[in-house]
């Protein structure tokens, strides 16, 4: 079996620790309502950004503009929480390994995406689009091709 790893989500609760946050940062979840100077601003200090997640709420009200931008510039972007996070105690949300690793043998297995939600969401509170996003683009079968969008 592979060995894979915990998926560490950065968890910024405000606008103010965006120019603090370490330029090797790969997943943010930002649960407060940013605007689009917030998005820019998190762009400039985590270059190498890959997966954006936001609340269903701050998520359905981003303009065109901005779901567009992130999208062209690589960015895989969901929809979700980040449930019983306590940020007080740690600025990471971590999805464990052995999830990470059960979503793929599901896929192995040949299981629908609608299963493998059902599944996941059963074993730990993650999102459906963030699970979708492993599903497609994390790790994908053994022999399947990784597809990643342009940097633009």
């Amino acid at each position: 079996m592979m060995g894979f790893r915990s998926v560490r989500i950065r968890v910024v609760t405000g606008r103010d620790e965006i120019p603090g946050l370490s330029p090797e940062e790969k997943a943010v979840h930002l649960a407060f309502r940013p605007s689009d100077k917030d998005f820019f601003s998190l762009l400039k200090a985590c270059p190498g950004i890959e997966l954006l997640q936001l609340p269903a709420s701050s998520y359905e009200g981003l303009s065109k503009f901005i779901k567009m931008y992130l999208r062209s510039s690589g960015i895989y972007f969901v929809k979700g929480d980040v449930s019983g996070h306590w940020h007080d105690l740690n600025n990471y949300f971590v999805i464990p390994a052995y999830v990470v690793e059960k979503i793929n043998e599901l896929k192995i297995q040949g299981m629908s995406e609608d299963e493998i939600i059902t599944e996941i969401t059963n074993l730990r509170k993650i999102s459906p689009d963030l699970i979708l996003h492993f599903l497609h683009v994390s790790m994908p079968c053994p022999g399947a091709k990784k597809v990643r969008p342009n940097k633009a």
